[in-house]
């Protein structure tokens, strides 16, 4: 979820803003204040639930804390990310309880463009490394290889893009960048050594983009074009393979499954008489779509998001027709389940704990990405139960702690 200046709080997920491709940003309207109750790590108030870590945007520094989740109020600060003003932290997914993300330094010009630092933060030890300074603040790092390196993307030549702002249904989420640099470059960094590595570089007009490092050990980037998006395939120093053709348009919020074998992401499609970005799985190996159950067929669909084992497809809902849509799990062969709704309006996945009981989300009050109303975030138990978490300052999911 990258802040650039406030950039978090655009509806749509990423800009891609070149000669030919303009994805408008929609403003979200506030968040709400929460009585914070801070306590020590370890408290007997934290036992035995999983542990939400999430960070508040401030002007000038983010507060990153870690609560439970079904006590978010009950949170415990273990950093304070200082940041160039009006841009805050932009993190991956969690790995354990390791933590990446990019972060535009206090007293570094800010503006879109900006290079970025790449910091590593472990929750639970609260240990804290920079490993680069020339990452896209607005394309999250990602770990890859069971978490021992990070993948990130570096800009030269231009206006650095990236997968920007997050929107209902941006994984939380990684995705097209903006205005694309005259080179780009997805580097691999070694965690226990930092040494930095070069997977892959190219001129480009419009953009490439990590997706991650597949089952067999292959990097897997996206490449946009005027013929859309295709997702490539690359072994060392080889040319880059075609893996498969994602989508005409701008496909976005790609998410690896578990086993590195299928990637899930959005990609625009004709319903009723529309276009709306839908849920697709791709077979790595085979190269060809996965069929989903066909769940709120009309509807957008945001934030494809895979549970830990990698069984179902996590996808939010438009609130088409309807006051509330639900969180829907997506798995192939089976009809569609659901989790609890909001009171009004819908929700956008973020992040399941480890022992998928519990779903981080953003939730909205409006309809859709068109009218998306005020952003909050939010807890929902598998049982049922919905945990608001709060904070003075636009909040920022970033994963769970390991138990």
């Amino acid at each position: 979820m990258a802040r650039a200046p406030r950039l978090a709080s655009s509806l749509t997920q990423h800009r891609w803003l070149t000669a030919s491709i303009i994805v408008g940003v929609i403003a979200l309207i506030g968040i709400s204040f929460g009585v914070l109750r801070l306590l020590p790590l370890g408290s007997k108030a934290t036992t035995g639930v999983p542990q939400l870590v999430f960070a508040a945007f401030g002007q000038t520094a983010d507060l990153v804390y870690v609560a439970p989740a079904t006590r978010p109020e009950e949170r415990t600060i273990i950093d304070t990310v200082q940041h160039a003003e009006g841009w805050g932290i932009n993190p991956g997914a969690m790995s354990g309880n390791l933590i990446a993300f990019n972060v535009i330094p206090t007293g570094t010009p800010a503006q879109r463009g900006a290079p970025s630092e790449l910091w590593l933060l472990d929750a639970k030890t609260r240990a804290k490394t920079r490993l680069a300074r020339d990452a896209d603040l607005l394309v999250k790092p990602q770990f890859v290889s069971g978490g021992k390196a990070i993948l990130y993307r570096r800009s030269v030549g231009g206006t650095s893009g990236g997968g920007a702002a997050s929107a209902p249904g941006a994984s939380g989420p990684s995705g097209p960048g903006g205005i694309a640099s005259d080179v780009q470059a997805i580097v691999r960094v070694d965690i226990e050594t930092q040494a930095r590595t070069v997977l892959h570089e190219e001129p480009t007009a419009f953009g490439i983009l990590p997706v991650g490092i597949d089952g067999s050990g292959a990097l897997l980037f996206a490449r946009l074009s005027n013929n859309g998006t295709d997702v490539f395939s690359k072994r060392g120093n080889n040319a880059p393979t075609l893996a498969f053709h994602a989508s005409d348009e701008i496909a976005r919020d790609w998410q690896l499954s578990p086993d590195g074998k299928s990637l899930a992401f959005l990609a625009p499609q004709p319903r009723a008489e529309r276009v709306v970005n839908r849920a697709q799985v791709v077979s790595i190996e085979a190269g060809r779509p996965v069929t989903l159950p066909d769940a709120n067929a009309n509807g957008e669909q945001y934030g494809p998001t895979w549970t830990p084992d990698g069984a179902d497809l996590t996808v939010g809902q438009e609130a088409l027709g309807v006051d509330r849509a639900a969180v829907t799990l997506l798995r192939p062969g089976t009809q569609p389940s659901s989790l609890a709704s909001p009171p009004k309006g819908f929700d956008v996945p973020v992040a399941w704990s480890a022992d998928k009981t519990y779903l981080a989300a953003r939730t909205f009050d409006g309809q859709n990405s068109t009218n998306a109303g005020r952003e909050a975030a939010v807890v929902i138990a598998k049982t049922g139960e919905r945990y608001a978490v709060s904070a003075p300052g636009e909040v920022i999911l970033v994963g769970w702690l390991n138990a």
